[in-house]
Formats: C-alpha cells, structure tokens, sequence
C-alpha cells in the first residue's frame, strides 16, 4: 500500500469514525493486533475495545464534536495527522463532570500501517489545555 493509501485512510477514519460516529468503520480500518498508546497513561497500551471504548467517553462527553483533520503527513509505513476538536464538555470525561463549556483541543497523532490496516497509534493531546478551558488549570500566566 502506497503512502497516498494510508493518508486515505486516515482521512476516512476522521471523516467518518470520529466526525460522523460510525464506529464499524474502526473495526475496518484498523488490523489484527492493533496497539494504542495515550499520553494520558503512558504505562497503558490498549487493544482495539479498549480504544473504542476510549473514543465512546469521549464521544459521551463531547457529543457536539467536530474534529477537524489539519494535516497529513505519510512517509513509508507511518502516517502522522494534525487534528483539531471542537466541541462542548456535556458528559462526564475521566470522573470530571460536565462543565457546559466549549473546548478546542489540540492532538497529533502517529499511525503506523501494516498490511493496508492501522496497527499501532501513538497520541498526544493537550491536556493542560483542556483543562484550563474546562476550569480546572489556572490559565497560562
């Protein structure tokens, strides 16, 4: 699978998986083995249910969401994506209640490829960021 193949993916991933909420299309798009790694608890890798799992509290807590693909980059068996969500705190998110307010968060995200399907996802967001947006961080100095 060429590079243009794999960026293909990842904007059908984002174009319908994460905007649109058609969760099947994980299962399709994602290989056998599939491994994900979360800034939020470096120690923890995370199968596929574990992964959609993750993406349901976010989907729960955010369900306004849009996210927004910024960039791609393909080089080889990887893929790194730029993204952007916009949405309101409306549920529950990691035992913080909703708070009713609009949150821009900033990820970048690494897939690797192997066989045509993702198999491994490193992700970094910024958390501080979402926290002081919801209130829970003072603000930048």
């Amino acid at each position: 699978m060429e590079t243009d193949e794999h960026a293909a993916v990842i904007r059908r991933l984002y174009g319908a998986f994460f905007s649109q909420g058609r969760v099947a299309l994980a299962e399709e798009l994602h290989g056998p083995g599939f491994v994900y790694h979360d800034v939020t608890h470096p120690d923890q890798v995370v199968d596929l249910d574990g992964y959609l799992k993750r993406n349901a509290e976010f989907a729960a807590a955010f369900p306004d969401r849009q996210v927004r693909l910024d960039d791609v980059v393909a080089a080889g068996d990887r893929v790194v994506a730029r993204a952007t969500m916009h949405a309101t705190h409306t549920g529950d998110l990691f035992g913080i209640g909703a708070t009713g307010k609009k949150v821009r968060l900033a990820s970048i995200i690494i897939y690797r490829f192997a066989g045509g399907k993702i198999v491994e996802e490193w992700e970094i967001f910024d958390v501080l960021g979402l926290y002081q947006q919801l209130g829970l961080a003072p603000p930048p100095a």
